[in-house]
């Protein structure tokens, strides 16, 4: 018999147990959680380290026979593990020497490069530096209806190998690192729809390109329309990155005090000429032995902007020509000494950039990319809807019921000529307005090669025929029957809607083209109807084309309504 003792006994050291294999696990989680901490830690401190060095980079733009230098003759580099600010006045050049830098600018025939790059020792052209690199601009170019996570997370799909489980871990570890975890499934937004703050959005950009564990990050004014506590915030992530053995590069234009502080190294330039390079905190120093003291209780960065500014570059006055002259000839008075340990740097080997997913894969991905940004943006859909309900209405309203006798039969042939002209007009009028605002991403996206052209444009044309295809339904729906076109074969009207479903197609890649002639709505809206009223003249609804001059008959050959 069990006594009540004894089974308090046994309940006791159940628990004990219980309690013993519980403090047991946690142990070993903890263990677990500091194995891979210190494998994270060892792996970062592996990382391949670059030094990008640049020698006498020079920048030539020549506009009708006259040349301009905007960069003139500038050395410097850029040490891993530091933060190296670029700093200078309007039309300076930083911008320019961080685009030449990062492979964006490129010798042509109306602009020149002169001067050496190197990583590691190793002259850029020689390798693929966008493997190593990455770029983030001055403008957020991304989705505004994707949330962070999904962003990510289609950029680490297209750009990364791995498994799924392995893209989500990178994912969440890159939200971590850049304290996203509040808003990682709000939606982006944009200047019309609202979603992040001007911060989240900079540090989701920045966090696009950290999906590929870049080794050099350069940054375009990553603080630009920040406050300043956000702006601070951001500048942390970026020294965070630099501590972990990055080679981290930025332009900042006019930075708070305590921003300023904590540059490890900084460059400042005017007029396209180096005038000062070294650690931040012994600029003021500097320029104190130079004659220009900081005044106490100023920022240094204001100081500087102020000492740099010239009102007109083309025309200076004297006292500004003397001022740049005297810290340019001060700067290249100074022996400049490298004083980072070049022992640790390993030649760079000639890796390329190519996308890490075929055809098929970047199809799919960039398809639920295009779908899912179009699905939460319904007004584009509401307004086709609206639209074509509204002349719908009207045709109805004005010819229902038409007679069905020979005195018809025009009116019908100008019903259908009204319907090709609706179709035609706004599906080639949406998909213009629709692709300048993807455009920045795509030429971003492609120049990174993460994906190729015909992948997205095939993707994106799938992804918005839904979208298309409804309202044309409703359309033919109200249309069709009211007149009535012909309601004796009620398989007439499949063959009515499905000649207009080609139209639209036809005209949906017109728009496209055109969105990619124009970079901004406005303008896309304006010259579609430039394009299409030829098109309408060529259509052969109207009299006879033989009648038209012969040098423009070519048109009803690229007429999408020609009949």
């Amino acid at each position: 018999m069990i006594t009540p003792e004894v089974f308090s006994k046994k309940g006791m050291s159940s628990e004990i147990e219980v309690i013993t294999m519980k403090e047991q696990d946690e142990s070993s989680l903890i263990e677990d959680y500091e194995d891979k901490a210190s494998s994270l830690t060892k792996k970062q401190d592996e990382r391949i380290k670059i030094q990008l060095c640049w020698d006498n980079v020079s920048y030539v733009i020549e506009n009708k026979g006259e040349e301009t230098q905007i960069l003139k003759a500038v050395s410097g580099k850029a040490n891993p593990g530091e933060l190296l600010v670029l700093m200078g006045s309007s039309g300076a050049g930083k911008t320019t020497l961080l685009n030449i830098l990062a492979g964006r600018l490129k010798s042509s025939n109306n602009a020149k490069i002169i001067g050496q790059i190197t990583a590691n020792g190793t002259n850029i052209k020689d390798i693929d530096f966008g493997y190593y690199s990455a770029y983030v601009t001055q403008e957020d170019i991304l989705l505004p209806n994707l949330t962070p996570r999904e962003s990510l997370m289609f950029s680490s799909r297209l750009r990364m190998p791995g498994h799924y489980n392995a893209h989500v871990d990178r994912v969440n570890t890159i939200i971590q690192d850049l304290r996203l975890m509040k808003c990682a499934d709000n939606v982006i937004g944009s200047i019309t729809k609202k979603g992040l703050s001007g911060g989240e959005r900079k540090r989701v950009c920045i966090g696009m390109e950290l999906i590929t564990d870049p080794i050099v990050l350069l940054l375009d004014e990553p603080t630009s329309g920040l406050d300043s506590f956000t702006a601070e915030v951001v500048i942390d992530l970026l020294i965070e990155q630099a501590r972990k053995g990055r080679t981290v590069m930025s332009t900042i234009h006019q930075p708070s005090t305590s921003i300023f502080d904590k540059f490890d190294r900084l460059i400042l330039l005017a007029e396209g000429h180096l005038v000062y390079q070294g650690k931040a905190k012994d600029s003021p120093k500097y320029f104190a032995k130079t004659g220009y003291e900081v005044p106490k209780l100023m920022n240094p960065a204001d100081f500087y902007m102020r000492l740099l500014h010239v009102v007109d570059r083309k025309h200076p006055t004297q006292e500004e020509h003397d001022k740049i002259e005297n810290l340019v000839s001060a700067y290249n008075s100074i022996e400049t000494t490298d004083d980072y340990d070049k022992s640790a740097l390993e030649p760079l080997a000639n890796k390329h950039l190519v996308a890490a997913t075929n055809f098929a894969e970047q199809f799919v991905l960039l398809f639920r990319r295009a779908w899912i940004n179009a699905r939460r943006d319904p007004l584009a859909g509401q307004l086709l809807f609206a639209e074509y309900i509204m002349v719908a209405v009207l045709v109805d309203l004005i010819c229902n019921n038409l007679a069905k006798n020979y005195d018809s039969a025009r009116t019908r042939t100008q019903l259908l000529f009204l319907s090709m002209a609706t179709v035609a007009f706004f599906s080639c009028q949406n998909a213009a307005m629709q692709f300048p605002s993807e455009t920045p991403l795509f030429l971003k996206e492609s120049k990174q090669r993460i994906y190729s052209t015909a992948s997205y444009y095939l993707s994106k044309s799938i992804a918005d025929l839904p979208m298309q295809f409804l309202p044309l339904l409703v359309y033919c729906l109200m249309v069709y029957w009211t007149i009535p076109f012909n309601d004796y074969d009620a398989s007439k009207f499949f063959i009515f809607y499905f000649v207009l479903v080609l139209l639209q197609i036809a005209a949906i890649g017109l728009g496209y083209i055109l969105g990619c002639m124009v970079k901004t709505e406005t303008v896309a809206l304006a010259i579609c109807p430039i394009f299409l009223q030829p098109m309408m003249l060529y259509s052969g609804l109207f009299p006879s084309v033989n009648h038209y001059p012969e040098g423009f008959s070519w048109i009803q050959y690229i007429s999408v309504i020609f009949i």
